[in-house]
């Protein structure tokens, strides 16, 4: 992004007011992070990617029968050589679900009031659209179904805790599709980015849920 604009327009004709992101995959946990971190990021559509890093692959470990895994059903994992400290530390840092949420999944008033600056800080104002297969295995819907829990019910119009945000979030899930950018969330992706672009549909806060 930094220079993105220097490849693009080298003679200043244009300036670029607006950054998307798009992942799919491996790029849609990334997505997740840079919409989370990054204030130039205002949109993003996340494709059979995860907010929760660690639970994904914790899921893995327990299906793949990872002696790391195993040797304590899972309590010592998180810090084993599998899954070493300096991963659990960036992955604090930089995750969706451990930055924001960590064991807050329920919290208190007080938890509130010091989470409401953060989360206008990092996701104020921005747009989010979430595409997951509903068959998908390498990346089951359940792993982030937590975190996608805990942002529709803050942003609940009625009793969302933070509610006034500006946040737009769509989650969508393709129940036929697996691990795969099916043709139904390409629909969806260019429905999504089009409205934004053209600032309207979409651009109303609030969050929508679809299976198609």
């Amino acid at each position: 992004i930094d220079f993105l604009s220097s490849y693009i327009f080298p003679d200043s004709s244009r300036t670029i007011t607006k950054h998307l992101a798009l992942g799919i995959s491996l790029g849609g946990h990334s997505t997740w992070q840079c919409v989370l971190h990054d204030p130039r990021i205002t949109t993003a559509v996340v494709v059979i990617g995860c907010p929760d890093y660690k639970f994904l692959m914790s899921d893995r470990a327990k299906k793949s029968k990872l002696s790391t895994w195993t040797a304590s059903e899972g309590k010592e994992f998180l810090g084993s050589t599998d899954y070493p400290k300096g991963l659990c530390d960036a992955t604090d840092k930089w995750d969706p679900m451990s930055f924001l949420v960590g064991d807050k999944l329920q919290p208190t008033d007080e938890q509130k009031k010091t989470l409401r600056p953060l989360i206008k800080e990092k996701l104020g104002g921005k747009h989010i659209l979430c595409l997951s297969g509903g068959k998908d295995k390498l990346v089951p819907y359940a792993c982030s179904a937590p975190f996608l829990d805990w942002l529709k019910t803050g942003l609940d119009k009625k009793e969302g805790w933070f509610n006034d945000q500006g946040i737009v979030f769509e989650d969508i899930v393709d129940e036929t599709a697996g691990h795969e950018y099916s043709a139904k969330m390409k629909v969806e992706a260019v429905r999504f980015i089009s409205e934004n672009l053209a600032g309207e549909g979409s651009l109303k806060a609030g969050t929508r849920t679809s299976k198609i």
